[in-house]
């Protein structure tokens, strides 16, 4: 697994109930907020939403995601991604100037 990190403009905002997972069975994120950014059409990063510890973290994150969608902000995203995968799991999001 590496860790690894992109910038762009989002292109693509989806949130979704528990269980509904993104992509196909070789690689599925098993995640309730998906997100595309232009600068890498084909990849998908997506993010849990549930009642756990993490979720006030992800709650903020998907804030920010939801404010750059509107507002065409740029965002920086870090997630880890497993070898020969296009879709990895969101850690960190960040607004970038």
């Amino acid at each position: 697994m590496a860790l690894l990190q992109t910038t762009g403009k989002l292109t693509f905002l989806r949130v979704h109930d528990v269980g509904g997972g993104f992509g196909p069975p070789t690689d599925f994120l098993d995640t309730e907020a998906i997100l595309k950014l232009n600068t890498e059409p084909n990849r998908a990063m997506g993010f849990q939403l549930r009642n756990d510890g993490n979720r006030p973290v992800r709650q903020g994150m998907l804030d920010l995601l939801r404010d750059a969608f509107n507002n065409n902000w740029t965002v920086s995203v870090d997630y880890n991604l497993d070898a020969g995968r296009q879709n990895g799991v969101a850690i960190r999001v960040a607004l970038v100037k």
